[in-house]
């Protein structure tokens, strides 16, 4: 009676065809080879994929049965999988735009968006590798909407670390969440709104969008009837009509 139950349980060896051969299945049906862990119609698939994964990390996988998974398209690590999708993604942006400031809120694609904006972070952070900024920098990523080295250690309030004497003095748009963006020249005299964001994230500025130092006309609208001219002395308020093509596009209209 042991016996014939031994018999029975196959080992990993025995089940390992079989189940890449559901994996091919899957491949077939679905296009890819991500299966969730947690895969309903297939629980044992799901299972399976995530432990190949850590018997390569451990090196208990055949280079054979490597070949096999790589010959499938199989996904090692979904992290580097997704960012490689995004990147492809943002690729398309600039083929189609000419350039990759995709907006902060962008309804047509709104992980990309995200995930742009994650960039920006991890590089500022300090945890973005240097091959992916490289590839980031080929498409001519913008970095700069972010703050720079001067205004990283801001304290609390409205009392910035460096002087203000030595401080740059420029107008920007920083943006403190998705789709608001409050107007600050730099001086010690700081929007409420500003002030309470320093409040809550510990002294350290949020994103920013640089304004031209000089006079410009700005075009809003794209067809002939609700394009418009907005002229901007180079300092003081923006125009209200471009603070809101900003709040919804996330980066500034065209300018001569």
């Amino acid at each position: 009676m042991l016996f014939a139950i031994m018999r029975a349980v196959k080992t990993p060896a025995q089940t390992w065809e079989p189940m890449l051969k559901k994996l091919a299945e899957f491949k077939k049906a679905k296009g890819h080879c991500s299966v969730p862990t947690n895969f309903r119609e297939n629980p044992t698939l799901g299972r399976w994929v995530a432990a190949q994964r850590h018997r390569r990390k451990i090196g208990t996988l055949s280079a054979s049965q490597i070949d096999a998974l790589d010959r499938l398209g199989f996904i090692w690590s979904p992290t580097d999988a997704s960012w490689e999708s995004l990147f492809a993604q943002l690729a398309a942006f600039k083929k189609k735009h000419g350039q990759c400031d995709v907006p902060t809120k962008w309804a047509h694609n709104v992980a990309l968006a995200d995930w742009v904006q994650r960039q920006r972070l991890a590089k500022r952070k300090g945890r973005l590798g240097a091959a992916r900024a490289r590839r980031l920098n080929s498409l001519g990523f913008t970095w700069a909407i972010y703050k720079d080295g001067k205004e990283t250690s801001t304290r609390y309030g409205n009392k910035p670390a460096v002087d203000a004497a030595v401080r740059p003095r420029e107008e920007r748009l920083y943006c403190l969440r998705s789709g608001m963006y409050v107007q600050h020249d730099g001086g010690r005299k700081m929007p409420a709104l500003l002030q309470s964001f320093l409040a809550a994230s510990r002294g350290e500025m949020p994103p920013y969008i640089p304004l031209p130092t000089r006079p410009v006309v700005f075009v809003v609208g794209e067809g002939v009837e609700t394009r418009r001219k907005l002229r901007w002395k180079g300092k003081g308020p923006m125009p209200r009509e471009v603070m809101a093509y900003v709040s919804e596009q996330g980066h500034l209209p065209a300018y001569d």
